[in-house]
């Protein structure tokens, strides 16, 4: 008999394959695992564990999200273990990815409701008006399809600038979101502020360089800080919003949002200190 010696019956075989005996049933007709033997005159299948490499197989494939009528000329080519695993694990990756999306997901719908219940109440935010010098800035300005890929960018330009530039010039990571666009890209502006002027340069990678400028100065900014790049952030922009028409206020440039503590290493990114600043003018 193919497959060793044949010990178990179709219910045990399910049982330590941990499936059902419908399945293994489904299987034999579809020509993917059939019995190691059938008992001619009772028609009892019988299995031998050394085929349970081969529905482990066909299992592990159907979670990578191929159908039966895919799964078998794969098993007909004898796809090796670290062929399968690869693909496993790369199944794996993308779950993971997923899994995370989801979870931000659901944060962000908790926070646009507890933002519902308390609209129009700014407690727990102190929103301070400070006037801001000039400042040199190592930066580069990218367009970004979403958040996802403006993170990245983000995560990119500060460890770079973590390992190039010298702690006594880098100060602190700052990103300027301009609102001018109708469409959905974010037009960004990511560097560091400088503790003094410099002609360095930076290379993340290709052609995405940070190179020496000045964010100009601002008399008014309306400022308030915030804890993290999480799900509640939003909260903080609400209330900035608010106090900005409260107090007849108009924004009078691109927001910037100032890290004020390190986003290698800890505290990170979900957890760091962020300063928002809106350029504001009184309204005419």
């Amino acid at each position: 008999m193919a497959g060793g010696n044949v010990v178990f019956r179709i219910g045990e075989f399910a049982q330590i394959a941990q499936v059902s005996g419908r399945q293994l049933r489904f299987y034999d007709q579809l020509g993917l695992l059939q019995p190691a033997h059938t008992d001619p005159q009772t028609g009892y299948r019988y299995y031998s564990i050394a085929q349970l490499p081969r529905l482990n197989s066909i299992l592990a494939l159907k979670e990578l999200g191929l159908s039966l009528d895919q799964i078998a000329p794969l098993l007909e080519n004898e796809m090796s273990p670290s062929e399968l695993r690869g693909m496993l694990t790369a199944k794996r990756a993308q779950l993971e990815r997923a899994l995370r999306e989801e979870h931000a997901r659901l944060r962000h719908i908790d926070s646009r409701i507890a933002q519902i219940d308390m609209y129009g109440n700014v407690e727990g935010y102190d929103v301070v008006p400070k006037s801001i010098p000039a400042l040199p800035f190592l930066s580069l300005r990218r367009t970004c399809s979403g958040m996802d890929e403006a993170a990245r960018m983000v995560q990119a330009v500060a460890e770079s600038a973590t390992h190039e530039l010298l702690t006594g010039i880098r100060d602190k990571l700052i990103v300027v979101s301009r609102s001018e666009s109708e469409t959905d890209e974010l037009d960004l502006e990511i560097g560091y502020s400088l503790t003094r002027p410099s002609s360095a340069t930076v290379t993340i990678t290709g052609d995405l360089v940070l190179r020496a400028g000045e964010l100009p100065p601002v008399e008014t900014m309306a400022t308030i800080v915030r804890r993290g790049t999480n799900a509640e952030s939003h909260a903080a922009f609400s209330a900035i919003g608010t106090w900005i028409e409260a107090n007849n206020f108009e924004i009078a440039g691109p927001c910037r949002e100032v890290f004020l503590e390190p986003v290698i290493g800890p505290p990170g990114f979900d957890t760091a200190l962020v300063e928002i600043q809106f350029p504001v003018r009184p309204t005419a």
